[in-house]
């Protein structure tokens, strides 16, 4: 349904107005990115905490996240603005068939969404361009550790010659999921790794009430956010970055008179640019709460599970 209203408003420019068709690409590609930043920020305040229940398969699902499908229609808005510029000079088709080709190796996790499958034989991680598949047997009786950032989890194997990948997996050991709570998911990995005869009742509306059992009333159904607040220093260098990059691809986009090798390198950096304003001010949204104490946990509970160092805290250490 987006990318047909996408088509059709790009249809009534190119049709109904006199504006050219990189215009529209462009006005099409802001509102893509408005819309699925908007919808990261009010999932990220509020992420459901649950696993899905499908009885037929029997199995527990991560749920999936529609941003992703947004962010994959902008990759393509972006390959057919490249493709504009072909009877200009054969960057712009160069560039359009690498986009395409990006779009087509994430056309899996764009799709059908990267997150986890657990059934009673094992875990099914989907990723970006292949899926991971790793029997219980495999994994270690340790408990998972999260990653970097909320939606990881790194596994711990004692067999990992059983572990099989399909398509492009760079990983075994990570495992990343868009929707759910990090918590849950790693004690349903750590319980299904330790209990063997708890297995066969995967995928069970019974079962996914015995692993939430430990959870708090407050945290059924939803978690707080998960991220790390980030040093002054930190926030201030992300937003001089990206304001930099943002005024860098104006600059390249008007001095290129939409055409030439400037025009090609303005979108990258306003995709960077923004991308380092976005993350300037989850990191200083997470620090603000955490000055005021506004953890949304209840009584100030911590995660259950040990966390991965990452890059922040080995910053914070130097």
């Amino acid at each position: 349904m987006a990318g047909l209203g996408v088509f059709a408003a790009e249809l009534i420019i190119g049709v109904g107005y006199p504006a050219p068709i990189y215009i529209a690409c462009l006005v099409s590609m802001a509102i893509l990115l408005g819309v699925a930043v908007v919808v990261a920020l009010r999932h990220n305040r509020r992420p459901w905490a649950t696993l899905l229940v499908d009885e037929r398969d029997r199995s527990f699902r991560t749920p999936p996240y529609a941003s992703n499908l947004l962010l994959g229609l902008l990759v393509l808005q972006l390959a057919g603005l490249c493709l504009v510029g072909i009877h200009e000079t054969w960057a712009g088709l160069v560039a359009g068939l690498f986009f395409c080709g990006m779009l087509a190796a994430m056309w899996r996790a764009l799709w059908q969404g990267a997150g986890l499958t657990l059934r009673p034989s094992g875990i099914e991680a989907g990723k970006m361009a292949g899926a991971l598949t790793v029997p219980w047997e495999a994994l270690a009786p340790e408990p998972p550790v999260r990653g970097e950032n909320r939606w990881q989890i790194k596994l711990r194997y004692a067999r990992p010659e059983l572990v099989t990948m399909t398509g492009w997996t760079p990983t075994r050991n990570e495992v990343a999921f868009e929707d759910g709570d990090p918590d849950l998911v790693a004690r349903a990995i750590a319980t299904y790794a330790a209990e063997p005869d708890r297995r066969h009742a995967i995928g069970t509306l019974a079962e996914l009430e015995r692993l939430e059992a430990g959870i708090p009333a407050q945290r059924r159904g939803r978690t707080r956010e998960f991220v790390e607040p980030a040093p002054t220093r930190t926030t201030v260098r992300r937003v001089i970055v990206g304001l930099v990059l943002s005024a860098l691809s104006f600059v390249a986009a008007f001095v290129a008179d939409r055409r030439g090798w400037p025009l090609w390198v303005s979108g990258p950096f306003g995709w960077f640019g923004a991308h380092q304003l976005h993350l300037a001010f989850v990191g200083w949204r997470a620090a603000r709460r955490a000055q005021h104490g506004a953890d949304e946990s209840p009584e100030g509970e911590q995660p259950d599970l040990p966390r991965a160092s990452s890059a922040l805290e080995r910053e914070n250490h130097a």
